[in-house]
């Protein structure tokens, strides 16, 4: 992983403090959707070995409802409530953040002292990106919005952690 940073000179030391945490909340995300896919697997292969058609068991229910509680564990101190609020939407193989560990370039942007910007630009099949804005509440760092785009596009969409 490569990180740019394209920060003002005066906030050219912040990258540390925005993109170490960040890059920590990501693996965490990663770790649990991983651990719930296997998981959801699992179930999957027992309702088959059982004849069960049903798409949404009382054992579905319980891991979706687990997935959701842990995700907002593990978001809330990083999130702003509203962000880590709308989380648990969806979980999948690969990971969403897998390629934070792999081939990534990111670039770490703040022009201001209240503001700052992480992108991220991997290839999955097409060359995508995340990006990760970060407002300083009561001297904290919290992530606020997220969103994700496509290289060949200007356009960003809105987005969820998870």
């Amino acid at each position: 992983m490569e990180i740019i940073n394209e920060a003002n000179e005066k906030f050219k030391d912040k990258q540390a403090e925005i993109c170490e945490p960040l890059l920590e909340l990501l693996r965490k995300v990663n770790a649990l959707e991983k651990e719930i896919y296997e998981r959801n697997e699992e179930l999957e292969k027992k309702k088959e070995k059982l004849g069960i058609e049903s798409e949404f068991t009382p054992e579905d229910k319980e891991l979706w409802a687990e997935y959701k509680k842990c995700l907002g564990e593990i978001l809330k101190p990083y999130c702003t409530e509203n962000l880590y609020k709308n989380c648990g939407g969806s979980f999948g193989s690969p990971q969403k953040y897998g390629y934070i560990d792999g081939e990534c370039k990111v670039n770490f942007i703040m022009k201001s002292a209240k503001k700052a910007v992480v992108e991220t630009h991997y290839k999955s099949g097409i060359d995508k990106k995340h990006k990760f804005v970060f407002k300083n509440i009561d001297d904290e760092w919290l992530l606020c919005e997220v969103y994700y785009g496509f290289e060949n596009e200007d356009s960003w969409y809105s987005d969820s952690v998870r």
